[in-house]
This record gives C-alpha cells, sequence and structure tokens, in this order.
C-alpha cells in the first residue's frame, strides 16, 4: 500500500512505534541511527541479559522491517548527507527536544524549505509547544499526567501503569494515523506539513473518556479498586479462579440485562447463588445503584458468591463453557498463556521471524487482514548500517504545491456501524479531519454508551452521556432497522452514496441481515469496508461476545497491570478499545491508498486483540528468547531507578518519579537533601540501585508525603528529574498544558446546548482538525440524510417512515 513511499525514522525508543506503523503497511523505513547505534538497542529486557547493542528486545520489537543508515547529524558531512535523503523523501519521524532538533537542523522550518512536500512527525512527551513542552519525562511521568494511571490500581496503594511501558506505543500510532492523513491531503495540495504530537495526550485516550467528568460538570469521579473501577460504589471486572484470574463483564444499563441473567444462572447451577438473585434485572439495579437510588450491598454480596463460583474453576474452564452459554468471559492470561491460545493460531496471527542467529522466533504478525492489499509482515530489526541506496519506487509526480487548505478528509464518506467506544472513536477521527460520517444506529437496541456515564451536570439519559458524545463528535445519526427490508434498501444507498463502511458487530450480523461485504461490494465495487471484534471475524473464538476488557484479559495486559503480591489491578476499563482505533485508522488509510492507485475496494477484518498485541512485542519476545514470563511489577521499571508513585500530602495524592539517567539520580538526591545515598558509590548507576529499591523508595516516600504535589513537581522538573502529579479528571481539566493545546473543547449539543469533548490527538500544522459539534442525538438527521445526501423525494420518504424501517 505504501510501498511508493520514504520513510526517514531519527526517532528513539519515543517514536520508533510509528515507523513500526507504516513497515506494515509497505512503506520503505530507514532508521538514521547516530555513530554507536540508538539508544533503543539499549533498551530492555535483552536476549540472554547481555546488555549489548543488538540485543535489546526494544529495538528487535519495533525496527522490525526497517533499515539502519548510520549518520553522526551533529557534523557537517553527516547532516548534509540527511538533508539530501530529506530532500527526496515523504515523512520524517524525529523525537528529539525543540532544542536538539533546531541545533541539529532537523527541525521542521529547515526541512520544508528543501522539501516542500515533506510531512515531518515529531513525536514528544507533552508535545512541541506549550509550558511543559520541555519538561524532562519517562513513559511514567506521561502515563501520570495524562488521566489514565489514576484509573489503574488497588484503592488503599498507588495507582499503577501496565509493566510494558504504553505511553509512546500510543503515541506512535497516533502519529503513523496522523502522518496518513497529512498524506491524503498532500495528494490534493502538493505539500507537506508538520506533524505535533503529544504523547500525554495521546495517553489520555487509554482513560477512555474518564477525563471528561469534571469539565462536564458530572458530579462523578471514576476511582480505582482492585479488579474493577468506583464512582459511587466499587464495580468488579476481575474474579479469582482456581489457576489465575478471568474478567468478567457484568455491568449496569439494558444492555447488560441478558448477559447478566446468563452468567447468574450458570452461577446458581454451581449452586453459588439463589434463584431471586438469577431473575433479578441486574442490569437496572446497578444502574439505579449508580444514580444512588438503591443501595449497592446486594451487588457487593453477589459478587463475592460468583467469586466463590469461580475460584472452584479453571481458567479454561470458565472460558470454554463460559463462550457456549453467551457470558461475557475471558481468561487474564499471562504472556505464555496468550502464546498458547488457539485463536491466533488459527488466524495465522504470529509471525515467524529470525531473531535469534537462526533460529526463529515468534512475534506479533499482521494487525489487520486486508483481502486485496495484504500488510508487510517485517523482518528482523537491521543491523547497523545495513541499507543500500536504492532507486525510488515512485508512484508518480507529485501534485504541484497549491494554496488548498481544506481539511485533509473532506469529501470522504463514511457510514458508521461502529458502537460503544473502540469503533467510535475510530470513525471520529475521520470526521475530525473533514469526513462526513453517518453513524446508523436502532432506537431499539441503543447504542450502550448512550447510557453510560459520566452525564452532563449529572443527569442520566440517551442524550446527555458524555462518553458518547466525545467518541462520536461531527457525526450525523440515523436509526434503520437493517432487518426491516425497506431499512436494508436504505442502508444499500447510503453503501452506494460512501467510500468506506465500517462494523463492530458480532462476525454473524451483516451477513444475516445481508449486509455483509459481497452484498455491499456488489452496488459499490469500490467500496472500502472495515470489520471490528475483539477476536477477528474467523477461527475458533471469532463469536467471543464482550468488550474491550475481555480482550485486554485476553492479550495479557490484565496480568502486566497491578502488584506482584495482589490481583491484576487494570489497566482501565476496556483497554483494547483505546489501542484499536489506531490500528483501524492506519488500515482503512491505507486501504485508500491502495484504492486511489488501483481504484480497488476491499475487506478489512481487524481483531482489537491482535491489534493490542503489538503493544506488548518486547515482553512477548523476551519469553521468546530467554523463556522469561514478565508479569506486573506494580511501578518499577526494567531500566531505570528509583522509578516509583510515592504520596504526596493529602488524601490519595501521588506523583510519579523516575530517575531517567545517573545524573538524574545525583540531582534528586541533591533535592531531597540525602547526600549519604549521593556519595554512596554502591548508588551512581542504576546497576547498583536496582539492588536496594526498597531503601530508596523509602528515602523518597519520606521526602514527598509532606509536601504538596506541585512543589514536588516543581524542584524534581527544575533539576532535571523526570517527575509529575498523577492527575484525575479535574486536574486534567486544570493542566496548562493540555489547556494550551485545546485538549478540551466545548461544542455545540442538540440537547443539552454544550458538551465538552476531547479534541483530536494530533496537530497538523497547515490542515489542523476541527471538532464542530458534540456527538448527535438519537436519529437527529434521518431527514436530513434521506432528503439530501440520497435524494429521496416526499414520497420516498414517506414510505420509508410509514415502513417503520426508520424510527
Amino acid at each position: 500500500m505504501l510501498s511508493s513511499f520514504r520513510v526517514l525514522d531519527l526517532s528513539d525508543r519515543q517514536g520508533m512505534f510509528c515507523g513500526y506503523v507504516l513497515a506494515h503497511l509497505g512503506a520503505e523505513v530507514i532508521a538514521i541511527e547516530p555513530p554507536g547505534g540508538s539508544s533503543a538497542r539499549l533498551a530492555p529486557p535483552f536476549r540472554g541479559d547481555t546488555g549489548r547493542a543488538d540485543d535489546g528486545l526494544w529495538w528487535q520489537a519495533y525496527a522490525r522491517g526497517k533499515s539502519s543508515c548510520v549518520l553522526d547529524l551533529a557534523t557537517g558531512p553527516g547532516r548534509e548527507r540527511f538533508l539530501e535523503l530529506a530532500a527526496d523523501a515523504d515523512f520524517v519521524i524525529e523525537s528529539f527536544s525543540r532544542p536538539d532538533a533546531r541545533a541539529l537542523g532537523v527541525d521542521y522550518e529547515t526541512l520544508a524549505a528543501g522539501n516542500p512536500g515533506l510531512i515531518v512527525v515529531s513525536i514528544s512527551p507533552f508535545g512541541r509547544t506549550g509550558p511543559k513542552a520541555d519538561w524532562p519525562a519517562t513513559d511514567l511521568t506521561v502515563w501520570a499526567a495524562s488521566g489514565a494511571h489514576v484509573l489503574a490500581g488497588d484503592s488503599d496503594r498507588a495507582p499503577v501503569r501496565t509493566s510494558v511501558p504504553q505511553s509512546f506505543l500510543h503515541a506512535g500510532a497516533d502519529a503513523a494515523v496522523a502522518a496518513l492523513i497529512a498524506l491524503q491531503e498532500r495528494h490534493r495540495s502538493g505539500l507537506g506539513q508538520h506533524v505535533d504530537i503529544s504523547a500525554q495526550q495521546s495517553s489520555a485516550q487509554a482513560a477512555l473518556a474518564a477525563n471528561l467528568g469534571a469539565p462536564n460538570n458530572s458530579g462523578l469521579t471514576v476511582q480505582r479498586v482492585a479488579g474493577g473501577l468506583a464512582g459511587t460504589f466499587p464495580v468488579q471486572l476481575t474474579w479469582p479462579c482456581a489457576d489465575g484470574y478471568v474478567a468478567i463483564t457484568m455491568l449496569f444499563g439494558e444492555a447488560f440485562t441478558e448477559p447478566n441473567r446468563r452468567l447468574l444462572a450458570w452461577v446458581h447451577e454451581g449452586g453459588a447463588c439463589t434463584r431471586e438473585e438469577v431473575d433479578t434485572d441486574w442490569g437496572l439495579e446497578l444502574a439505579a445503584m449508580m444514580r444512588e437510588e438503591a443501595s449497592p450491598e446486594p451487588y457487593l454480596d453477589l459478587c463475592r458468591k460468583i467469586g466463590d463460583f469461580t475460584r472452584a474453576r479453571t481458567q479454561q474452564e470458565l472460558f470454554e463453557e463460559g463462550l457456549g452459554r453467551g457470558i461475557y468471559v475471558a481468561p487474564a492470561f499471562d504472556i505464555a498463556g496468550l502464546l498458547r491460545e488457539r485463536q491466533f493460531h488459527a488466524r495465522d496471527f504470529w509471525a515467524e521471524v529470525d531473531l535469534d542467529r537462526g533460529r526463529t522466533v515468534r512475534a506479533p504478525g499482521a494487525f489487520s487482514k486486508l483481502s486485496k492489499s495484504a500488510l508487510a509482515i517485517p523482518g528482523p530489526a537491521p543491523a547497523p548500517d545495513d541499507w543500500t541506496v536504492a532507486p525510488r519506487k515512485r508512484a508518480g509526480a507529485r501534485k504541484p504545491p497549491s494554496s488548498e487548505r481544506s481539511l485533509p478528509l473532506a469529501g470522504l464518506k463514511v457510514v458508521d456501524f461502529m458502537w460503544v467506544i473502540a469503533g467510535p472513536l475510530s470513525t471520529r477521527v475521520l470526521a475530525d479531519y473533514g469526513a462526513t460520517v453517518i453513524k446508523v444506529e436502532s432506537s431499539v437496541r441503543v447504542d450502550p454508551a448512550r447510557g453510560s456515564p459520566a452525564f452532563r451536570d449529572g443527569e442520566p439519559g440517551v442524550e446527555t452521556g458524555v462518553p458518547f458524545s466525545s467518541f462520536n463528535a461531527g457525526k450525523m445519526s440515523v436509526t434503520v432497522d437493517p432487518s426491516n427490508p425497506v431499512g436494508r434498501e436504505v442502508i444499500l444507498d447510503l453503501a452506494r452514496w460512501a467510500d468506506i463502511v465500517t462494523e463492530s458487530f458480532s462476525p454473524k450480523a451483516m451477513k444475516q441481515w445481508g449486509l455483509d461485504y459481497p452484498a455491499l461490494a456488489e452496488v459499490n465495487p469500490s467500496l472500502i469496508m472495515l470489520s471490528s471484534c475483539l477476536m477477528g471475524q474467523t477461527g475458533p473464538r471469532a463469536q467471543v461476545p464482550g468488550y474491550g476488557n475481555m480482550a485486554a484479559a485476553l492479550a495479557g495486559f490484565y496480568d502486566l497491570t497491578g502488584w506482584p503480591d495482589r490481583s491484576p489491578a487494570g489497566p482501565y476499563l476496556a483497554y483494547t478499545d483505546g489501542v484499536s482505533p489506531r490500528f483501524m485508522l492506519a488500515s482503512l488509510l491505507g486501504a485508500l491508498e491502495h484504492r486511489r492507485r488501483t481504484g480497488e475496494g476491499q475487506y478489512i477484518d481487524l481483531s482489537q486483540a491482535e491489534a493490542a498485541i503489538h503493544l506488548l512485542a518486547p515482553a512477548i519476545l523476551d519469553h521468546e528468547l530467554n523463556g522469561r514470563v514478565w508479569h506486573r511489577m506494580g511501578n518499577r521499571d526494567l531500566e531505570f531507578c528509583p522509578h516509583g508513585v510515592y504520596p504526596a500530602r493529602g488524601e490519595d495524592r501521588w506523583v510519579a518519579v523516575a530517575c531517567q539517567s545517573d545524573a538524574a539520580w545525583d540531582a534528586l538526591c541533591r533535592v531531597i537533601g540525602r547526600d549519604d545515598l549521593r556519595s554512596d558509590p554502591a548508588l551512581a548507576t542504576a546497576a547498583g540501585r536496582f539492588g536496594r529499591e526498597d531503601e530508596l523508595d523509602r528515602a523518597l516516600t519520606e521526602w514527598t508525603r509532606v509536601r504538596h504535589e506541585s512543589e514536588i513537581e516543581a524542584a524534581l522538573t527544575e533539576a532535571g528529574v523526570a517527575a509529575h502529579a498523577v492527575q484525575n479528571s479535574q486536574e486534567c481539566a486544570d493542566d496548562p498544558q493540555l489547556r494550551h493545546r485545546r485538549h478540551f473543547v466545548a461544542v455545540p449539543h442538540s440537547e443539552t446546548g454544550e458538551m465538552v469533548v476531547e479534541n483530536t490527538r494530533s496537530m497538523l500544522s497547515r490542515t489542523p482538525s476541527r471538532v464542530a459539534r458534540a456527538g448527535p442525538t438519537l436519529g437527529e438527521h434521518n431527514v436530513h440524510v434521506l432528503q439530501d445526501i440520497l435524494g429521496y423525494d416526499d414520497e420516498r420518504m414517506a414510505d420509508v417512515f410509514a415502513s417503520l424501517a426508520m424510527e
């Protein structure tokens, strides 16, 4: 799909995931390394624990599919050679600080002067501009700043992150998508632009709109509890079993009434709950408890009974029988369990890659399956300076530059059957950048996100749900019954109009309605259709029902989040719902590139679990090469020490601190007044400090617990130590960095007047995104779509409404 495009990847560990995604789409990606190699080569874990360059598994995981070119940008010849390459490139990816980028001559202004069509992607902790743009930062402190960190963990301990660092993987995936959007705009204008990615904003997607509670005056603050989450009371999502843990989705609202009943019927058969508890409508009861209209004690008692039931059974027993019963249950696999799971083998997901000097190992394979333009399966990471200059495979001459300034995706037409979180987040980005997105809904089976808290001004209702309004901002809504013959004809007309159709139902749904890809392609051969579900459209687990918390458990994220001596404690809610939209977008934009060149539409099958597994690639290689299973380790790290979340003054107040270098350790000791630690030669290096982590954590805790988090943050960052307060919804809303970057925007809403939603997570310099309005009310655009988009006359519209196809 992108074989005619060249990418120069200057980034280190903070940005290299962007090039990894583009390499999967077929781009030629050249890692530009300094003499001595990229710092990512030395990021742990290591093959065989050697600590040698090339043995770093972060590099082996995310430099796959790239070539290597060694250039010393600090010298004149090296810089000149790079500028020659940039003059003929399509993309440059970099993760330098602002001062370093300017000093090296790789800032956007310098590069664009030599190549106006160049798309330059900058990935940094807080973005290129704003009061925190130059703050020292690591994965831990960015995660703390994002609002996602505070949502995972046990209520009596510090919040925890996922032990495989995630922040810059979110950022790299957003960067790849934004680069492809900029490419779509370049096809029209002939001009490149600067793409500015903030890892803080990207990571905030993992909070799944929890950050929007405070700015919408919801009165709800989501809190962490072991194995679940809490608002007005704790909601359990994880249960112990005979050989580990399982995720079970038992939630509130009408959408969960029947799944909850199926679960409890099974528990009742096992003698663990009463018939009365089976017959109770827990979907409605839990909703009443959330509104504080009923005591949560019956639910808490029921959770204990479910726990008694699950403890007597293994993960596999619960999973296999639960699937047959239509219950939302999934095992919380560790990495070894993930690699054994038969679904991924049945779908040929694992790629066999030679990463061990002649011995092949398993690594994540294609993140989606495309019917006409299969993804490239990247080979092993490159040896230093292995790139050989080759003629460019250009798709044709670039369009001469013009003054075109319309949104990059203006004119793109999308019919969106996606619902809940993951799918709507992907099509929301298309709308932000100019696509016309029509959301097809049911007035009978209402999207569960519409009734999910938080609510605007604390008023529950299908039109006041804040998450839905943010996930679907800028879209239109029509209510169509696809099982009604007239409704099906309306949908076929929408398919004739559309460039893209997206859906996230179970694999059988669209086919049952006669609206699967063969049916839609018959009326529109150039159509691109994407289907996304938890486990993909094929394989023995294809029909697994449920939500992203189950995919997160299956994929290994639950086992990697929490404390070593306790149960899994996150990540928050449906984690893969925040991860997989980037891969949906990359697949769609790649398919658009293929269609631009060939005229062909195609079908895309994306498993949310498979896409998310790419964010655990270093842990998978650690198991494959070293036989080691990476488990949850609280907030500790394999590279930096001290590294943790420490109590500040006040109730549930925390600060993340990471000594990102030995110089930062020296500075930390100075700030906290511990000359004894600073002068101890055994602590001068991270290797020595790792042996005394408990002692160092106590020393830091003694200093932090009597100080306000803002005081701690200021003192440490000023000294060059990575630190950030662990922010909740209100603190994110008040964060001067997020305010500067307009992360929260107030937009019109047809029912409430106004709603605060999250802005797009990427900034394009020439053609920035635009969020025009909050998510639509149910069926708000029925008449407009029929009349103005499909061109129905009054008589045909009357027939449609008379058929009850659009209620």
